[in-house]
């Protein structure tokens, strides 16, 4: 063997040693097909010969049967590599990981579709997460990494929704680290992307689509960030600064650490809900302490909103809510509408086509069972309207005078 390691050694096999060792790293056999070579110099057409015990050969390309060589060699597969690894140093048949790496993924989600039989919804995006290889990237093409963030990704997944708990408090009593589901964390990307596909959120539209996934599993990402909006919404003696915005008649804003004492006069027998600040300011500028109470979502019902409303509905007051004649709209009142428990507030179609709709409407249709008349009207017009189309009636509604 050494002899052979020495001739080997020679500068005009270097060729074939590169090719050899490319070879076993392909995964391809050594003692078997055809090596070519071309434009070989004449030292490195005579060394293959003598290497392979034959007749001097010409011509431009060098072809060297690997079969011939083995047999000339004396060396079967395995002698081979060893000769190669004495050569070039340790070898990896990069294939053959290859392949086990794919049966090992392939085992991953095997067993996550079993545990995940029962749930349609995760099992489709477990689906979609092995198709765009989304969890191989985030987790560096390592299957254990992979695993840990399946395993408490759905169980975040299974324990929603949250009372209203905060993401760092969550962080911990899944992972023991209060920072695992910072935003560019890769539980909290992978998270991020499960809810956002479950729930029907536009995942790309940034921090609007984090704190909207959050949001939808009851899920607090700080408690100070996007309080809910309001007028008029009275508390007894523990929060005497809401009475005295109420007795001026101005808006607030209302933070979620606020709510969490909140406790709402029962003075108040009822209060609307709207999508769009503008109601607000408007009843302010021209109900101001007459309006009854009024809340602002401002677009899909943050931690803060959803908490407030819970709050009101607890305390036994009725609550009207409407948004948008969009989409989007839907998709809000969706999340809140509890048929029996709240009401819709001018939300029919006769209201929609009072609003004289002349804007296209975008996006997806979305009719949920409780306003399918409703988005039927407006997918046969295809066109939207807004909260401000009917700010006369419905200030005419919030006025308690």
């Amino acid at each position: 063997m050494d002899n052979l390691t020495e001739f080997f050694r020679q500068p005009a096999l270097a060729w074939l040693l590169d090719r050899l060792v490319k070879r076993f790293k392909q995964g391809k056999p050594l003692t078997s097909g055809l090596l070519t070579l071309k434009n070989a110099s004449p030292q490195q057409r005579s060394h293959i010969d003598d290497l392979l015990g034959r007749k001097s050969t010409g011509g431009d390309n060098l072809t060297l049967p690997l079969d011939t060589l083995a047999t000339q060699l004396q060396l079967d597969e395995a002698g081979l590599t060893a000769l190669l690894e004495k050569l070039h140093g340790p070898l990896t048949n990069q294939r053959a990981l290859r392949d086990q790496e794919s049966r090992t993924w392939l085992h991953l989600f095997a067993t996550w579709r079993s545990s995940c039989h029962d749930q349609p919804a995760l099992l489709q995006f477990l689906d979609r997460l092995e198709k765009s290889g989304f969890l191989k990237k985030l987790a560096k093409r390592d299957p254990a990494t992979a695993q840990n963030l399946l395993e408490n990704t759905t169980t975040i997944l299974r324990q929603a929704p949250y009372p209203g708990i905060l993401l760092a408090n969550l962080a911990v009593q899944v992972t023991g680290d209060s920072h695992a589901l910072d935003r560019g964390r890769p539980l909290a990307t992978l998270c991020h992307r499960a809810i956002s596909d479950l729930k029907g959120i536009d995942a790309a539209k940034g921090t609007q689509s984090r704190r909207a996934a959050w949001d939808a599993l009851g899920i607090v990402i700080d408690d100070l960030s996007a309080p809910v909006l309001c007028l008029n919404l009275r508390s007894l003696s523990n929060k005497p600064w809401m009475n005295w915005h109420a007795d001026q008649g101005e808006p607030f804003y209302l933070p979620w650490r606020q709510l969490q004492d909140f406790d709402p006069d029962p003075t108040m027998r009822e209060a609307y809900v709207c999508e769009n600040p503008a109601i607000v300011s408007e009843a302010a500028n021209r109900l101001g302490t007459t309006s009854k109470p009024l809340i602002c979502l401002n677009g899909m019902p943050a931690a803060a909103a959803r908490a407030l409303l819970d709050k009101l509905l607890h305390a036994g007051l009725q609550l009207h809510l409407r948004a948008d004649f969009d989409w989007a709209g839907l998709r809000i009142l969706d999340q809140l509408h509890q048929p029996g428990r709240t009401h819709l507030w001018r939300m029919t179609p006769a209201d929609y086509h009072s609003c004289f709709p002349s804007q296209p409407l975008k996006g997806t249709p979305f009719s949920p069972e409780w306003a399918s008349d409703l988005a039927n009207a407006m997918s046969t017009a295809g066109l939207a309207a807004y909260e401000e189309d009917l700010i006369d009636q419905l200030l005419t509604d919030l006025n308690a005078t």
